[in-house]
């Protein structure tokens, strides 16, 4: 089996375990974290506010928390700035969480699941187009999670990582908390933007996916 099958079959293992947690429990989270909702926990939490919705972003690694409700919530109760700037916060901390979780903590599930030489494979693939996927996937749910893991567990070097994740949690922190800041005032405008955005953010996902992921690496 090709090194890029052995990715997209743990990539789908890993997207299937955080879809069942999401029906599962998602619904739940999904009402108590909608934009409005957000920003009315949000405001109760006065100055600490921005550390708040900054730490349920990172908890989002594990529970089915909805990312642009928790910075739509931050710009609602905070201002597009500094809901812009503590949701980039959250996003950046918890992509590098997934990752140093699995880059320290992965070692024996990367050897069990790859050779040597695969490995090398996997990180040479990930330091070709790993960079672009993150970028590009950073409006949808669950796929920046999981590329995260990925990527730590199979070594992207850390400075392509670190510069995929600033650059890429700059559009979704902008735009969900700048929807927030807007949305009780124009909800219907705000909720068709954050439709738009999806559905542009899965084309671009796709385009790099057939442009990149089907290649196997030369070594």
């Amino acid at each position: 089996m090709s090194a890029s099958k052995k990715i997209l079959i743990l990539f789908s293992l890993l997207c299937t375990v955080i879809l069942v947690n999401f029906l599962i429990f998602g619904e739940n989270y999904e009402q108590l974290f909608s934009m409005e909702r957000s920003g009315d926990f949000l405001r109760e939490y006065g100055t600490l506010a921005g550390l708040v919705g900054a730490g349920l972003l990172v908890v989002d690694l594990v529970l089915p928390i909805p990312s642009s409700g928790v910075i739509g919530g931050l710009g609602a109760a905070l201002g597009v700035g500094a809901g812009f700037f503590w949701g980039w916060c959250g996003l950046v901390v918890s992509a590098f969480t997934g990752y140093g979780i699995a880059r320290l903590g992965g070692e024996k599930w990367a050897n069990r699941l790859a050779s040597p030489e695969e490995q090398r494979r996997f990180q040479h693939m990930f330091d070709t187009w790993g960079g672009l996927a993150l970028v590009s996937s950073r409006m949808l749910p669950i796929l920046p999670e999981v590329l995260s893991v990925l990527a730590g567990l199979y070594r992207m070097h850390f400075s392509r990582f670190v510069l995929a994740t600033l650059l890429g949690a700059i559009p979704p922190a902008f735009v969900y908390a700048w929807l927030g800041a807007r949305a009780r005032e124009h909800p219907g405008p705000a909720l068709w933007a954050l439709v738009g955005m999806t559905v542009l953010a899965w084309f671009g996902f796709l385009a790099v996916k057939k442009r990149y992921g089907g290649e196997e690496p030369e070594l």
